[in-house]
């Protein structure tokens, strides 16, 4: 909004060029009645008042020349402006007495002068001119009466001044023209004044309204695109360049169907005036000109102006990350559906494999004396699948329900240096594989002690599987900071990027044979394994166990090269409803 220091200054601009069109004016209206005496003097051989006429003339260039040269030095302009004009009617005064008098044609100039108040947007100024014009010219005709002087003629005198009855009646006229120019110009004066405070007031408004209309496209998430009839992209904000990846030149004054690579869009344009909904839903794959892909919703809606449509609003969002984790969450009651009928169906299982395992070791030890060695090598064999059907069922039930956390502050450098120690000890590993660690002794979180030894101990023992041959492994860990997690009643737990949680970042990389793109997002599914002996329930128990830590894993690889699976651990203890909400499969 303008402060009243600026509007000050504006008051005193606007002055200041009132007064050099007053200074103008002057000159020329001077000019024009000078060039009038003198024509007339020399074309009718009248010269009696011309060389007198001159003098008030004369005068006039002589102050307007003055004011010129103290205009720059003016302290108050409107103080000014007004004094120009009392000096005017001075200067009037002489003119009308250097040109007949009571028959001098130039009594108008008054009015001009009058008029000339009201121009400086002052409501009382008109009428004291008007009382000062009064006097004036009544003083002039009345002492013209009495013979106290003879005015000069520059045009011959049409009437008598000693006729008492014409003077009044001219004075009388004269005197009620003045004042009622005067209601005029000061009448005029306010409905202009209130004019200019409307206009002023609605432009202010309509500068507010243009900066707050401009304020929101601008910092707006979404993106917006104007669009004429013709389907030419009028105006656009910086979301949309954003989210469309082009630059300004390359959206304004362009085909919208072009730039959105959206067809359908022309079939709205073709049916708008048809359309009696409010707005078009349009969901599409998006292709930028790098090649992204991109999923975008926009709705599209008619601008409707004075009854008649002139274009379309459309307000659009990248919503790949929304489709990306619905997709998730999709995905994650998909797998806690298959968990809970497995687990289901794994204890059924369980019983009867009790039962038979039991029964078969009964039946070895009874018929041990009599068996052969082929029979007694193919008991084994079947003693031994039952043992590993056994123990797949048991982990598999220990993936579908996790035990419920027993959380301590643990030192994390402890169990990563207790790990890794074993791991050297190993005689299949210590000959093929080297073990580098890079971690302080003072790393430390309130997790389960036994279930993140667990973590550790399968991340490091399916890196060591991803290696042919000889290579090394390196287990690295710091603190670090990851996005807190809230709970969401319907989708369940969520990354929230407006908080954060510190936390113990463990990353173990190997140089193995890497894992293939393809695979990537299958890793953590139950039984799928690329190995040719496992369960598949390493990694997904070891997801499990991080999610319900309320933590975070992720893994980045290089197929042939490298492969580093990244685990963050929350340092202060998560509320049992987020624990909860990892449990059930939701989430990360």
């Amino acid at each position: 909004m303008p402060t009243a220091e600026s509007n000050d200054r504006q008051d005193r601009s606007k002055i200041f060029i009132q007064i050099k069109i007053l200074l103008a004016a002057r000159l020329a209206i001077i000019s024009f009645f000078m060039g009038t005496v003198v024509f007339y003097g020399v074309k009718y051989n009248y010269s009696g008042g011309v060389i007198p006429a001159m003098e008030p003339i004369g005068a006039a260039y002589l102050l307007t020349i003055f004011y010129a040269l103290l205009f720059k030095f003016i302290p108050n302009p409107l103080r000014f402006a007004y004094l120009q004009l009392t000096v005017d009617l001075f200067l009037v005064t002489w003119i009308i007495y250097y040109t007949g008098g009571l028959n001098s044609p130039f009594s108008f100039l008054y009015i001009l002068i009058i008029i000339a108040a009201a121009y400086f947007r002052s409501v009382y100024a008109p009428y004291l001119l008007a009382t000062a014009s009064s006097l004036l010219y009544s003083g002039l005709l009345v002492l013209e009466y009495l013979g106290v002087f003879e005015p000069y003629y520059a045009f011959p005198p049409l009437s008598d001044p000693g006729n008492l009855y014409y003077v009044f009646l001219t004075g009388v006229i004269h005197i009620t023209i003045f004042y009622f120019i005067a209601f005029l110009s000061g009448h005029f004066t306010q409905l202009l004044s209130k004019s200019d405070k409307r206009l002023i007031q609605k432009s202010q408004d309509f500068t507010m309204l243009q900066a707050f209309h401009e304020n929101v496209l601008a910092n707006m998430g979404l993106g917006f695109l104007a669009i004429d009839l013709d389907g030419i992209i009028l105006s656009h904000n910086l979301a949309s360049e954003r989210i469309l990846r082009l630059r300004h030149e390359d959206i304004v004054r362009k085909p919208a169907v072009r730039i959105l690579g959206l067809p359908r869009l022309a079939v709205f344009f073709k049916s708008i005036e048809k359309i009696t909904t409010p707005f078009g839903q349009f969901d599409w794959a998006y292709t930028s000109p790098g090649r992204d892909k991109i999923q975008i919703s926009m709705n599209v809606s008619k601008f409707v102006a004075s009854g008649s449509t002139h274009g379309v609003i459309a307000v659009f969002q990248d919503v790949t990350n929304l489709k990306k984790l619905e997709r998730q969450v999709a995905d994650s009651e998909r797998m806690a559906a298959i968990g809970r009928v497995s687990a289901a169906i794994a204890h059924e299982i369980r019983n009867p494999l009790a039962s038979l395992s039991g029964s078969i070791q009964m039946l070895s030890s009874d018929l041990a004396p009599i068996l052969d060695s082929e029979s007694a090598k193919l008991m084994d064999i079947i003693m031994r699948e039952t043992k590993r059907l056994n123990n797949i069922i048991n982990k598999f039930l220990g993936y579908a329900s996790p035990p419920a956390l027993n959380t301590t502050q643990t030192n994390i450098s402890l169990l990563l240096s207790e790990t890794l120690t074993l791991l050297k000890s190993t005689p299949e590993y210590a000959d093929k594989i080297n073990f580098e660690s890079d971690f302080s002794t003072d790393l430390s979180a309130c997790v389960d002690q036994e279930l993140i030894r667990q973590v550790i101990w399968n991340l490091c023992v399916n890196a060591i599987d991803a290696i042919d041959g000889e290579g090394s492994i390196c287990v690295k860990a710091y603190t670090d900071e990851i996005a807190a997690y809230t709970i969401d009643a319907r989708a369940g737990l969520f990354a929230d990027d407006n908080r954060f949680t510190d936390c113990v970042c463990v990353k173990v990389s190997d140089t193995g044979k890497g894992i293939e793109k393809q695979d990537m997002n299958k890793i953590f599914e139950p039984f799928y394994t690329t190995k040719s002996y496992g369960t598949g329930l390493g990694l997904p128990t070891v997801h499990k166990i991080v999610k319900i830590h309320g933590g975070k894993i992720e893994v980045r690889s290089d197929p042939g090269k490298t492969t580093t699976f990244s685990v963050w651990l929350p340092i202060q203890r998560i509320s049992a409803s987020d624990a909860q909400a990892g449990a059930t499969g939701r989430g990360f």
